[in-house]
């Protein structure tokens, strides 16, 4: 992931509710100033923070950097994988920074859809350039019952496209 501009990632943080018992998921495979950032809001907050690496580097790199650290769970996680296990908590919000094969686009949406609370967003990063990949994703949030989705152009690298599960839709 190229790097991230420090006010705009403080800015998109902004959309966090800072209500109790907010649960964050974040599928990444590097570390970088966004997981630094979401680590520090839920440490502030006494907040959930689950840390998916999809990387072997990555994972070993953050149970490192995050020994015994509050408020974080981090586990290696296979995109492939059938189903994702994880406890039957609902998630506030899920951040999606890391490369996603548009084969395995949808089945993320899929796998994700049950772990987020109801009125709960998803936070994707699509690189700029990569158009195509933006209608994919759009396509793939429709098909999977998301709503509301809108485009963000925040960063200088990335655009952001940000959906909701609503209540009582599909899956």
């Amino acid at each position: 992931m190229k790097r991230l501009e420090e006010e705009k990632v403080d800015q998109l943080l902004g959309i966090i509710k800072l209500h109790p018992a907010v649960a964050i998921m974040h599928f990444s495979d590097g570390s970088h100033l966004l997981s630094k950032k979401i680590f520090r809001l839920c440490q502030n907050n006494s907040y959930e923070y689950r840390l998916n690496c999809t990387t072997d580097i990555s994972y070993e790199k953050m149970v490192q950097k995050y020994s015994g650290a509050e408020h974080i769970t981090i586990k290696r996680l296979d995109l492939q994988m059938p189903r994702y296990m994880m406890p039957p908590k609902g998630y506030d919000y899920v951040f999606v920074t890391t490369e996603v094969a548009d084969a395995e686009k949808s089945s993320l949406l899929a796998k994700t859809y049950p772990l987020i609370k109801n009125g709960g967003l998803i936070i994707i990063f699509v690189q700029k350039s990569d158009t195509i990949g933006h209608s994919v994703w759009i396509e793939y949030l429709q098909e999977n019952y998301y709503v509301a989705t809108n485009s963000l152009d925040l960063f200088s690298h990335y655009d952001l496209i940000i959906s909701k599960k609503m209540h009582g839709w599909g899956g």
